[in-house]
């Protein structure tokens, strides 16, 4: 006996095949983070703190070295399960620094207060494209927030990473 779908069977599983290919891009997106072509990318972090080089695209991999927030690095756009690889270290070893604080924007030191200005709530990520910070993860409108650095449409703040386009000066 030969199977056959109807129309509604055929329009569902094609729906179900896109939203997987959608999920699977979303997905790909935020692991690999923003630094997919090669040439110059920056490090966007808190004041103060440093983002590890390890040897190998792993959280538990040797650490080799590390940089600031604003210091700059050559990549050749290649990424392994969400790292970045580094190319300008010198050195022939292999040279990864994690994707959530790379971006393609030159950070710019900010220092200053913003106010929240979305009408519903704002998440504060943990890095670029990163999970919630988990002890304060929504900023209400109006919040204020002191903003140190901007890349592109990141903004580190004393809470946590939030889009620019949710955030004013405040005057």
């Amino acid at each position: 006996m030969k199977y056959s779908m109807n129309t509604d069977t055929k329009a569902r599983l094609l729906l179900i095949v896109v939203v997987a290919a959608l999920i699977a891009g979303a997905i790909s997106y935020l692991v690999t983070g923003n630094a997919e072509d090669e040439g110059t990318c920056w490090i966007l972090c808190k004041p103060g703190s440093q983002v590890n080089i390890r040897i190998s695209p792993d959280k538990d991999a040797a650490s080799c070295g590390f940089l600031e927030c604003g210091d700059s690095f050559q990549t050749d756009g290649e990424s392994r399960n969400g790292w970045i690889r580094v190319l300008d270290r010198g050195e022939s070893a292999e040279a990864w620094v994690y994707a959530g604080y790379v971006v393609t924007e030159e950070p710019v030191g900010v220092f200053q207060n913003y106010v929240v200005t979305a009408r519903k709530r704002v998440a504060c990520r943990r890095w670029v494209n990163g999970p919630q910070v988990s002890t304060r993860p929504w900023l209400k409108n109006g919040t204020e927030v002191t903003v140190f650095y901007t890349a592109g449409e990141w903004a580190v703040t004393g809470l946590g990473y939030v889009q620019t386009e949710w955030l004013e000066a405040d005057p």
